[in-house]
């Protein structure tokens, strides 16, 4: 059982490391135009359409990242370590995606977006910890009702 926990832990991450990809390595033109439905839909300029979507797509990175994290490790979670490596591999991946983008037409890398893209990492790392914890001590209180019925 704990393999195919595992096996869908790491399912999340690559998914969402092959949709930046994906997004990244549309040239200018159609990544402006996708922007642009984007940014219409939701009535908000290009430019923070642009952000929004960074900032979505690596916050669900961090959150599966610390999803698979927690998953390889059996110590007691929250703790240092384990907050630190989604962050880490968040940024990691935010700079490779931004030397990416500097070698398709019409893009270009932003060490901005590389900081919005930490910053994403830490809101989607403490999510999965907010979350957590507090699936964690709603099952400890259901525990406790039973027993003391």
């Amino acid at each position: 059982m704990k393999i195919i926990r595992r096996y869908w832990r790491i399912i999340f991450p690559i998914f969402f490391v092959i949709l930046i990809w994906h997004f990244s390595a549309a040239n200018g033109e159609n990544s402006n135009n996708q922007s642009s439905i984007f940014s219409a839909w939701l009535g908000i300029s290009n430019t923070l359409a642009r952000k929004l979507a960074h900032f979505v797509l690596f916050g669900a990175l961090g959150y599966s990242i610390s999803s698979f994290v927690k998953g390889l490790h059996s110590a007691e979670f929250p703790n240092f370590t384990l907050l630190l490596y989604p962050i880490i591999l968040c940024v990691a991946y935010g700079a490779i995606d931004e030397v990416h983008q500097l070698t398709i037409m019409g893009r270009n890398g932003a060490i901005s977006d590389i900081f919005l893209d930490f910053i994403a990492g830490i809101f989607g790392t403490l999510v999965y910890i907010a979350i957590f914890c507090f699936w964690r001590r709603w099952r400890i209180r259901r525990q406790i009702k039973k027993v003391s019925r």
